[in-house]
């Protein structure tokens, strides 16, 4: 019994079905993959359009320091932080339901084990949370999350160059004790939670 030649149409045609398969193949390999959460940085994109997210990027040169008063080690990490990406959800009565989403939205996102906890903060009315995204010897970026149940959340990440976790801590400390001037940050932010 003889075997039919296979045309050169109908070869072409074989191939495009056999690449539209592998296509096929690794999209559902990818999108299975994925737990269906958000990146940070996806989640920072997909709310700039949202009306309820006050979206903002501030170098940190906006920030004074007198040197005097920080310590070389508060100095370094100072000097490594280059800009701030803010996101700030304002909340009011209409839209309580999506603040409750969108905080769950974020928390599920900093549960992923590539965030590193670097500090944890509650004073009863406003809860936070620091973490970071690289390795104890040098930092991607630094992440700031607070929410209010009266106010609101913020999401701010930080950027970077060269940080380091030890470093961030003692950044905190010279924010703590007013030896970094925030003035600028907070025109910057003014009037993101008044309601």
């Amino acid at each position: 019994m003889e075997v039919p030649l296979i045309n050169q149409h109908q070869y072409i045609h074989m191939e495009y079905i056999g690449n539209y398969i592998a296509v096929l193949v690794l999209s559902i390999a990818f999108f299975s993959c994925s737990n269906g959460t958000p990146s940070l940085q996806e989640y920072f994109v997909s709310q700039n359009q949202n009306s309820n997210f006050i979206s903002i990027d501030i170098p940190s040169s906006i920030l004074s320091v007198d040197n005097t008063l920080l310590s070389d080690q508060q100095k370094q990490a100072f000097e490594s932080v280059k800009k701030l990406n803010v996101l700030a959800f304002r909340l009011n009565q209409e839209n309580s339901l999506e603040y409750e989403k969108e905080k769950q939205t974020i928390s599920e996102i900093l549960k992923d084990d590539k965030y590193q906890d670097l500090m944890v903060m509650n004073s009863g009315i406003h809860r936070g949370t620091i973490k970071y995204l690289g390795t104890d010897e040098a930092i991607d970026e630094v992440i700031i999350f607070g929410s209010s149940d009266d106010e609101g959340l913020a999401l701010i990440r930080v950027l970077g160059k060269d940080m380091k976790p030890e470093n961030m801590i003692t950044l905190v400390k010279a924010l703590e004790n007013g030896s970094i001037d925030v003035s600028g940050l907070e025109g910057q932010l003014k009037g993101v939670f008044d309601k």
